[in-house]
């Protein structure tokens, strides 16, 4: 029998939809795609990349945190951008974020309306 778990805190924006921030399952934490979105469900699209990409990233740490853990327990991350051209910028920092040797990473484009980028990722349990 499989046993599901999900986590959030008071750092994470509240789901936009039907979805945990995060849920753990079989020794893995799955966490939602997060944006440059604040704690009141506002995204800041309008802010520069950079700022954009580390509002993702911190919400996505928020996510982690919630679960006992932290993106430097990731193992595969999937990163959406609007304009590919953005993925230097935001590998940089990125690295910031994640252990070494870095998760396998998915960089795919996408046609988002209002904000540059969403970023996901599966963490290991560190009681897996």
């Amino acid at each position: 029998m499989t046993t599901r778990k999900a986590f959030s805190n008071e750092r994470t924006p509240p789901p936009a939809g039907t979805y945990s921030v995060a849920i753990q399952a079989q020794g893995l934490v799955f966490l939602a795609g997060q944006t440059p979105r604040d704690r009141d469900n506002v995204r800041h699209g309008d802010k520069p990349f950079e700022v954009q990409a580390r509002m993702a990233l911190d919400n996505l740490e928020a996510a982690a945190n919630a679960a006992g853990l932290s993106l430097k327990d990731a193992v595969k991350v999937g990163v959406f951008l609007k304009n590919p051209s953005d993925a230097k910028a935001f590998d940089a920092i990125y690295a910031e974020y994640v252990s070494d040797p870095p998760p396998a990473r998915t960089l795919i484009q996408s046609n988002f309306a209002g904000f540059d980028i969403e970023v996901d990722a599966v963490l290991l349990a560190r009681d897996a």
